[in-house]
């Protein structure tokens, strides 16, 4: 077991020796992992409907209507009326019109109404309109109470009204509605939910399988393989020495990685530590079986990286690395499942997007190891000395 273990920490000392190892195995992918997450939206919650409001009235129930407005799902920017004609992503605009406090107050009726540009979403201004009649609703609801208790103006200060309604809007509601999902929806990865892994996922295989493949040639070429045939170590005990060095090359990067995705995206992992370990230890596994299948059937170091790179590219594209798997068609999703890539994929989404937890790993762990275990016997039945 020792000279496994030597034989496993020489590979890994002969691959961290290359100056360029740093910059591929964790600067790149780090460098990757932020772009992609802010093309894929940067955040993988629900997106917010932009509204731009513009109050020309200055009333408190003019700012007691945009306070109303706020709400977490509604993204809201105020601008002054002078800079409308110059503001820039007006997508959709609520005008408060000017005496609108003083008028509605009087009740005199006021309409209200969100302009849109033609680029607007339709479904995303429904919601917005929907967003804005709720604010009134409950805006009117206040009132009511506090004209029954003589607290708006004329019997009140315009200062003593606003602090009433501000104090009775910041009451806890009375009734509140619970939402959740029923059923088994499946919401599609966005940001570093999807960035984080998919890169993860692709560099590790990409790095793994061409530097392993590439050192394992070059083993066999130089005459190194053949002299470590004739040391006192058993043909399974080389075998297994070559496997280990590039599982902990995978194991190596993978840690670096995760470090990564949680202290500088501080992307969430999940609630199972369990299944995720279990997850990144089957797919090390699984890469590292594929490296050394690799550095055994190609003759060349320029063929074991070019194959390598181009197989763990079309693997990263057709495994859901790229970009969500949920986007593409239903047969070649189930197609790409001949790929240790989008079973990763599937483990890593159940953990971090579905909250799932150990359950949610386990099929897909077993079919990892399952590749790592026929591409390592085969990497062992075509590996010969010279």
């Amino acid at each position: 077991m020792n000279k496994v273990l030597l034989l496993a920490l020489n590979d890994l000392r002969l691959t961290l020796r290359e100056r360029a190892s740093f910059l591929w195995m964790l600067l790149f992918p780090v460098a990757l992992m932020w772009f992609f997450g802010q093309v894929g939206g940067g955040d993988s919650g629900l997106p917010k409907i932009t509204l731009t409001v513009v109050d020309r009235d200055g009333g408190f129930l003019a700012r007691a209507l945009v306070a109303q407005l706020a709400d977490e799902s509604v993204q809201l920017r105020e601008i002054a009326p002078a800079a409308l004609a110059t503001a820039k992503d007006k997508v959709r605009t609520l005008t408060i019109p000017e005496g609108f406090t003083a008028k509605a107050l009087a009740g005199e009726q006021q309409t209200l109404r969100i302009e849109r540009e033609e680029k607007a979403d339709r479904d995303f201004s429904r919601a917005a309109d929907v967003n804005l009649l709720r604010a009134v609703t409950r805006t009117l609801g206040l009132l009511v109470e506090m004209n029954a208790a003589g607290k708006l103006p004329p019997r009140a200060t315009p200062a003593a009204a606003a602090a009433e309604l501000a104090r009775l809007a910041a009451r806890p509601r009375l009734v509140s509605v619970a939402v959740s999902t029923a059923g088994q929806g499946r919401p599609v990865p966005a940001g570093m939910a999807q960035s984080v892994p998919g890169i993860l996922t692709m560099m590790v295989l990409m790095m793994t399988v061409i530097y392993g493949g590439v050192f394992l040639t070059i083993e066999r070429r130089e005459g190194m393989l053949r002299r470590q045939v004739s040391l006192p170590l058993s043909r399974p005990a080389l075998i297994l020495g070559k496997l280990a060095g590039r599982l902990l090359l995978a194991a190596l990067q993978v840690a670096m990685l995760l470090a990564a995705g949680r202290f500088l995206f501080g992307l969430d992992f999940g609630r199972s530590p369990a299944g995720l370990a279990l997850l990144l230890a089957a797919y090390a596994f699984c890469v590292a079986g594929l490296a050394t299948f690799c550095g055994a059937v190609f003759r060349t170091p320029e063929q074991a990286s070019a194959v390598g790179w181009i197989v763990s590219m079309v693997m990263a594209a057709l495994g859901g690395c790229w970009w969500p798997s949920e986007l593409m068609p239903r047969w070649l999703w189930r197609a790409a499942h001949v790929f240790p890539t989008a079973w990763a994929m599937d483990a890593f989404h159940a953990l971090i997007s579905f909250g799932r937890g150990i359950e949610g790993v386990l099929l897909p762990a077993a079919v990892l190891l399952g590749f790592g275990v026929v591409f390592g016997g085969l990497g062992a039945r075509f590996l010969k000395p010279a």
